[in-house]
């Protein structure tokens, strides 16, 4: 029997199956999205996803880690923007993803390979978060300071928050945060938050 279709390198069939679940998944929702109707999205049939995902839970997280992957591209942009402008910058990338961030959650709870991305993901905003800071954290703060930021930041993204709000919750949010830094107290010249 002829091949009727050039052979696909498997990273290219797999962010196409990416691609795919990312476009339903945000129009539909992950629930009313099945595995089905992305393969027929993507041209393929049903058990072809299974084949390069072990489930539906492992495609929310491919589709979640390739728009981590653009933003965390896209962040050089605003390193050299005060903090604020990060911190609003960050939440304006996400929101249009709220509904995508609200199903990590609730999947976390369901998955130990979305738990697994989630806490990961954390990590990974905390690490730009405190590499932005003019000193580090205290150690004896460090962790309820990184969770209150990571969770302030989450709450900004899946509310309806209004931009001068939100700036006014980043200014706060951020003033507590570097008043609990170990060089709190000698902050270098030309930090700036706002």
């Amino acid at each position: 029997m002829p091949k009727n279709r050039r052979p696909q390198p498997r990273d290219e069939k797999r962010a196409e199956l990416v691609e795919a679940a990312a476009a339903l998944f945000l129009e539909r929702g992950y629930e009313q999205t099945s595995v089905g109707r992305i393969a027929q999205a993507a041209g393929v049939a049903p058990n072809t996803i299974y084949w390069y995902f072990d489930d539906k839970d492992a495609l929310l997280v491919a589709t979640a880690d390739a728009f981590l992957q653009t933003a965390l591209a896209d962040y050089a942009e605003v390193t050299e923007r005060p903090l604020v402008d990060q911190m609003a910058w960050l939440v304006d990338r996400l929101r249009p993803f709220k509904e995508l961030v609200s199903t990590i959650h609730e999947r976390a709870s369901q998955s130990a390979h979305v738990a697994a991305w989630h806490t990961e993901f954390h990590a990974v905003v905390e690490r730009l978060f405190e590499a932005q800071l003019p000193a580090p954290l205290n150690p004896a703060t460090r962790e309820a300071d990184v969770t209150i930021v990571a969770f302030t930041l989450e709450g900004l993204v899946t509310h309806d928050v209004g931009a001068e709000a939100s700036r006014a919750v980043y200014e706060v949010l951020l003033e507590r945060v570097l008043a609990s830094t170990t060089g709190a107290g000698e902050l270098r010249q030309g930090v700036t938050i706002r």
